[in-house]
């Protein structure tokens, strides 16, 4: 392909592909960056969401005696289903915070003889600084586009946690009203 063009035309091309990947560089760059922010990010969410549950498990143990005390004409089986319901929601909040802090593996850089041996095959192409940002634009790639389906998992848990949460706060609310209806 080299002989079709002439060597003014080719370090031109050189010149522009090197100006393109470098452009893209920087955004990979960037864009990886913004994933392990995220990825940092969300899990001190869900760090946050097993705060939030130690609170609220507590309070619900805290009061639970308390409210049996003095129950009225409320059954102890009504207590068990409440706090059953509501222990239930906390627990799966729990569980899916804690899952989304779980460090998977992941896509990464491929190993120094990986690279190198690949290298020494394609030398020739590998010397053209256009093709060396491309090689790192493909790699970064690679390793970012991991990165980002596993923060996508880690969105779900946590949106699952905190809609769980949400849940028992809305089952301590119904409870309340049912255990008000019951009394009255």
């Amino acid at each position: 392909m080299e002989e079709f063009y002439d060597s003014n035309e080719l370090n031109e091309k050189e010149k522009n592909a090197i100006i393109l990947y470098t452009h893209v560089k920087e955004i990979a760059l960037y864009k990886y960056d913004a994933e392990q922010r995220r990825e940092d990010s969300l899990i001190q969410q869900s760090s946050h969401m097993q705060t939030a549950f130690s609170f609220m498990s507590a309070a619900v143990f805290m009061v639970t005696p308390v409210i049996i005390q003095y129950r009225g004409v409320l059954s102890l089986e009504f207590f068990l289903v409440a706090i059953s319901s509501v222990v239930f929601f906390l627990l799966i909040s729990l569980v899916t915070a804690s899952a989304a802090q779980f460090r998977q593996k992941l896509e990464g850089l491929p190993d120094i003889n990986v690279l190198e041996n690949h290298i020494n095959d394609n030398w020739e192409t590998t010397l053209a600084t256009s093709q060396q940002l491309k090689q790192f634009v493909e790699l970064f790639g690679k390793v970012q586009a991991s990165k980002a389906k596993g923060n996508d998992k880690r969105v779900l848990l946590i949106r699952i946690s905190m809609w769980s949460f949400m849940a028992s706060i809305i089952d301590i609310i119904l409870w309340y009203i049912i255990a008000l209806n019951k009394m009255y």
